[in-house]
């Protein structure tokens, strides 16, 4: 089975007001946190997706230690999706048979998570693997490769994002309960951020 990891952190941050990929956590840019957990999924083949601005070459510059790919989402106002299916299109030519998708403002989701989701998707092989943390579905996801087709081209993938093609096939959707809040917290404010590094601080001491 092969798996592939895709990174999206092509979004302009204009609510975060500063880079969502270059802010800090734990001593590190949530980039960085991510494609190290990557790393230690064992996940081989990693891929970033990036904007087309000035703010991409930082984001090159703090992973140039790292093996990944960069692919450039030109079409940032086409939201999440369309960097998601600028990732897959990087990947055609290895057809990976599943690919995890890993937001860059949830740098706090832990790495077991993360594996129980790989690890259900390798059991199952479902057309998604989501996480469920109460009654609320979050993120990473694992998409299986009879979902591609469908992220890539769906007209209401474009409307609607990612969500819209698992709402068409929730039957085929594989839930797994998580007891990570993370999974469901997305950073998307200065509030938000300011947050999160409170907790870091707290869980520190």
């Amino acid at each position: 089975m092969s798996l592939a990891g895709i990174v999206l952190a092509a979004g302009r941050s204009s609510r975060m007001g500063s880079p969502k990929a270059l802010l800090d956590f734990r001593g590190e840019p949530f980039v960085l946190r991510i494609l190290e957990a990557l790393e230690a999924l064992d996940l081989k083949t990693r891929v970033v997706v990036v904007g087309p601005d000035a703010e991409s070459n930082e984001i090159r510059a703090a992973l140039s230690r790292h093996d990944c790919a960069f692919v450039e989402n030109r079409d940032v106002d086409g939201g999440p999706i369309a960097s998601l299916r600028v990732g897959l299109a990087s990947l055609h030519a290895l057809a990976p048979t599943g690919v995890l998708v890993w937001p860059v403002d949830l740098p706090h989701v832990r790495v077991d998570t993360v594996d129980r989701l790989l690890e259900t998707f390798r059991r199952k092989a479902s057309f998604a693997v989501v996480p469920r943390f109460g009654t609320r579905r979050g993120h990473p996801i694992v998409w299986g490769a009879s979902s591609f087709a469908e992220l890539s081209a769906s007209p209401e993938a474009t409307r609607d994002g990612a969500r819209a093609v698992l709402h068409a096939h929730s039957s085929e959707v594989q839930e797994v309960p998580v007891d990570d809040p993370a999974v469901i917290d997305d950073l998307n404010t200065r509030e938000d951020y300011e947050r999160l590094v409170r907790e870091i601080n707290r869980d520190a001491y």
